[in-house]
C-alpha cells in the first residue's frame, strides 16, 4: 500500500506542475485582453478644489503600501495630468514619487500636476510646491524620520526652536546632492 500511495501522490505533484504551468495555454481569453495597466492603483476620490484629501479606506501608497487613511496627520497627495490621484501615507513616499515618477507610478515626471501636503503646525493642507519642507528634526512617522512640510519662514523658525532641523528647503530647490543628503544610497 505505501508504494501505491507514494505512485499517486508522485503522480498528483506531477498533475500539478503541469496544470499550473500551463494555464495561459488553457486559458478562453487572450491574454493581452487580461493584462495589468502599468503602475499602482488610483484612488477614488481626487484631491478637492480646496486642497482636501478624500482619502478612501483602500487607498494604498504607490511606494510602501500602507494604508494613508490610517495615518490621517501625515498624508499626502498628488494628482496626474489625467485626473489620475494617488494618496500617500506621509510626504517622503510623496517626494520620491514625484521625483521618481516612472519607476512608482508608471508615467513621467512630468505628468505630476499638484501634490498637497499637510502643514506640521495645524494640520490643514497647503500646495506642496509652496510648502516649507523641514528634514532632520525630531520628528519621526510611519517611514521614519519625518520630513515635515509647514507654510511659512516664521512656522519653520518656531519648528526649528522646538524640534530641531538640519535641512530647510523648497521644492524648486531640489537637486542630486541635495536628494543624495535626504535620501542616501544604501
Amino acid at each position: 500500500m505505501f508504494k501505491r500511495v507514494h505512485t499517486v501522490g508522485w503522480g498528483l505533484l506531477i498533475g500539478a506542475i503541469l496544470t499550473l504551468t500551463c494555464v495561459p495555454c488553457m486559458a478562453d481569453t487572450d491574454a493581452t485582453e487580461k493584462s495589468p495597466a502599468k503602475g499602482p492603483v488610483a484612488a477614488d476620490a481626487p484631491i478637492g478644489a480646496d486642497g482636501h484629501m478624500q482619502i478612501g479606506a483602500g487607498d494604498r501608497c504607490p511606494v510602501c503600501g500602507m494604508f494613508p487613511a490610517k495615518r490621517p496627520k501625515t498624508a499626502a497627495a498628488l494628482m496626474l495630468n489625467d485626473g489620475r490621484t494617488f494618496y500617500f501615507c506621509a510626504n517622503g513616499c510623496l517626494l520620491r514619487s514625484w521625483h521618481n515618477a516612472p519607476t512608482y507610478l508608471g508615467v513621467p515626471s512630468e505628468s505630476v500636476t499638484r501634490m498637497v501636503v499637510k502643514n506640521y503646525m495645524n494640520g490643514t493642507s497647503i500646495e506642496a510646491r509652496k510648502a516649507w519642507w523641514v528634514a532632520g528634526s525630531d520628528v519621526v512617522g510611519p517611514m521614519g524620520p519625518a520630513l515635515v512640510t509647514l507654510a511659512t519662514r516664521a512656522e519653520v523658525a518656531q519648528f526649528k526652536t522646538r524640534h530641531g532641523a538640519k535641512h530647510v528647503f523648497q521644492l524648486s530647490e531640489m537637486d542630486d546632492t541635495l536628494w543624495r543628503t535626504l535620501f542616501p544610497p544604501k
